[in-house]
C-alpha cells in the first residue's frame, strides 16, 4: 500500500510537471509571437517614421544655436529613456531647463547636461510660445515654483503643485501667469483630468522653432 501510495503520488507529481512545462513553452510560444507581431506593426514603423524625421532634425549639438528663449519647450516625443511618455521642461530665464522628473521629482538643469538624460536616437522639438511676453511670464514662475513640487505623480489636482508631473509643471506655468492653456483639450473635469504631453503638438498657441536629435 506505501508503495503503490507513493506511485501514485509520484504520477501527480510527474503529471504536474509536465503540465507546468507545457504552460511554460506554451507561454514563450505566445511571448515570441506577440513580441515579433509587436515588431513589426509597432517598432519597425516607429523606426522609419523616426528616420525619416530625423532627416530635417539638426544634431544636438547645435540646439544652442537657435537661440533658445525664455518659455521655450523642449519637448522629447514617446522613447524607451521617456518610459514611451514623452518629456518637456521649460527654459527660465536664466537658461536652466526647468522639469518634473521621477528621479527629482523636479531639476533645473543647463540645456546641455539635460540632453544627456536622453539615449542615442531620441529627438528634440522646441515649442515657442505665440507670446513672446507670456513665455517670459511662464518662464519666472517656473524658476520660483519648481522646488515647491515635492513628488512626482500623475496626480489629477490641475490646481496642486506639489504632486505634478512634467506636463502638468508647464501647462500651469502658462495657465497660471498669462491665462493661456497650451494644451488642446487637455481631459479634465473641472480642475481635475490629465495633461499629456503628445498633445502640445496640436497647441495653436505654440510654434515650433526647431528639432534635434541625439545621435
Amino acid at each position: 500500500m506505501i508503495n503503490l501510495h507513493a506511485k501514485l503520488q509520484l504520477n501527480k507529481i510527474n503529471t504536474a510537471s509536465k503540465s507546468w512545462f507545457q504552460k511554460i513553452q506554451w507561454a514563450q510560444v505566445y511571448l515570441a509571437v506577440v513580441g515579433a507581431i509587436h515588431r513589426v506593426i509597432v517598432e519597425q514603423p516607429r523606426k522609419w517614421t523616426a528616420t525619416r524625421q530625423q532627416q530635417a532634425d539638426l544634431p544636438v549639438s547645435q540646439i544652442k544655436q537657435l537661440p533658445l528663449q525664455a518659455g521655450d519647450i523642449l519637448y522629447t516625443p514617446s522613447s524607451e529613456s521617456t518610459y514611451y511618455a514623452g518629456h518637456m521642461g521649460i527654459l527660465g530665464e536664466d537658461g536652466k531647463v526647468y522639469h518634473v522628473h521621477p528621479y527629482g521629482p523636479v531639476f533645473s538643469d543647463s540645456v546641455e547636461w539635460y540632453v544627456k538624460r536622453f539615449y542615442d536616437q531620441d529627438r528634440f522639438i522646441v515649442f515657442r510660445p505665440q507670446s513672446a511676453e507670456a513665455g517670459q511670464a511662464a518662464a519666472l514662475w517656473a524658476q520660483e515654483h519648481y522646488q515647491q513640487v515635492q513628488a512626482y505623480r500623475l496626480n489629477t489636482n490641475l490646481d496642486q503643485i506639489e504632486r505634478s508631473y512634467c506636463s502638468k509643471f508647464i501647462y500651469q506655468a502658462y495657465l497660471f501667469t498669462s491665462g493661456i492653456n497650451v494644451w488642446p483639450r487637455p481631459l479634465k473635469l473641472g480642475n481635475h483630468g490629465y495633461i499629456y504631453p503628445f498633445r502640445i503638438m496640436r497647441s495653436k498657441h505654440l510654434k515650433i522653432v526647431g528639432s534635434f536629435y541625439r545621435g
